[in-house]
């Protein structure tokens, strides 16, 4: 007995700390995750563990599920790029975090999210911190909000009254942009998406108008409902033919945002279209982008919504024995919304 108390003093804490917890790991390409249990190895130097409430589903997620992205970690691991969850240790040399945060990760390499335990590496991963008034399952939204406000605040910070043209299939970055284009930029806001269920739920957010795409009338409907001028903007999250389309509804001078490309399909820039209008076309890619631009736009992002600018997209939880069911209902076309899994 003395000999293993003084073995005991002897362990570092971030070991005596170590426990089994729940993690959601592909074994193989585009087939259903496991819940295992894995070893908690307490953070290093330079590194937080989180305790992790709730962990979004992202379009890269379903891609590295698949092996499409271009990241393809080896197998077997944890999937997951994103989550929120309060700090529970962090190693010796970390100075900007401490335990009992509130904080939201995005993990660089793209993996280990979907667990009940995250490390995150203080200086490699994107961390930042969260009010404790903003709901963790609201919380899973900020990179589809980050995103578009990156890319919007680029072109339309300094003007007001703006009219944004919005495409939006699937609920996540495209909604956001909606919420932000009303409450932030204060613009008049045309909704697009291609059911009436999915434009019931874009007419909630209140934007000016919403259009079907389907029915084959979006650019006769835009020229109408703007006296033949269109738009100042179009703020793309789908691709393919209806980007085309969309390209038609601008304005002399305007301009398209690429923020996503949720058909599958990216689509064709005919540079005759854009000499004709004087338009002009950028992209953003939230991962690519420099680390401190990410932080910046995430943290005014939770202040935002702290101070009750934003309104917040469709959220849908499922618990993390559900992750094949929740990855198998985000693939669905006809889900708007973003996914979500709880932890606890």
């Amino acid at each position: 007995m003395v000999f293993g108390s003084r073995l005991l003093q002897k362990i570092s804490p971030s070991l005596k700390n170590i426990r089994n917890y729940r993690a959601a790991v592909l074994d193989a390409y585009n087939s259903d995750l496991k819940i295992a249990n894995l070893k908690d190895r307490g953070p290093t130097d330079h590194e937080i563990l989180i305790k992790t409430e709730t962990a979004g589903v992202n379009h890269a997620d379903l891609m590295v599920y698949k092996g499409n992205y271009h990241l393809k970690p080896p197998l077997p691991f944890t999937l997951g790029y994103e989550a929120i969850g309060i700090v529970e240790s962090v190693g010796k040399k970390v100075e900007d975090w401490k335990e009992g945060d509130k904080v939201l990760v995005l993990k660089r390499d793209g993996v280990g999210t979907f667990a009940e335990n995250v490390i995150a590496h203080g200086h490699n991963d994107i961390i930042v911190k969260i009010p404790f008034s903003v709901d963790s399952d609201i919380a899973s939204a900020f990179t589809a909000y980050g995103t578009a406000y990156l890319g919007m605040k680029r072109l339309v910070m300094e003007n007001r009254g703006n009219s944004f043209l919005i495409l939006s299939a699937r609920g996540t970055i495209g909604f956001a942009a909606i919420d932000l284009a009303q409450n932030v930029f204060e613009g008049v806001v045309f909704g697009a998406s291609d059911s009436e269920d999915k434009l019931e739920a874009i007419r909630a957010a209140n934007v000016n108008s919403t259009l079907n795409w389907t029915d084959g009338k979006l650019i006769s409907q835009v020229r109408e409902k703007t006296f033949q001028k269109g738009v100042d903007f179009v703020v793309d999250t789908v691709g393919g033919e209806i980007f085309e389309q969309a390209l038609q509804c601008l304005k002399i001078g305007g301009h398209v945002l690429s923020l996503s490309s949720s058909s599958g399909s990216f689509p064709k820039v005919d540079l005759l279209d854009l000499h004709r209008l004087n338009a002009s076309v950028s992209g953003v890619w939230l991962s690519g982008m420099e680390k401190k631009e990410i932080v910046s736009a995430l943290d005014m992002i939770a202040h935002m919504f702290d101070d009750g600018f934003l309104q917040g997209i469709k959220i849908e939880k499922y618990p993390l024995d559900d992750i094949n069911e929740c990855l198998k209902q985000a693939q669905n076309p006809e889900f708007f919304g973003k996914a979500v899994l709880t932890m606890y």
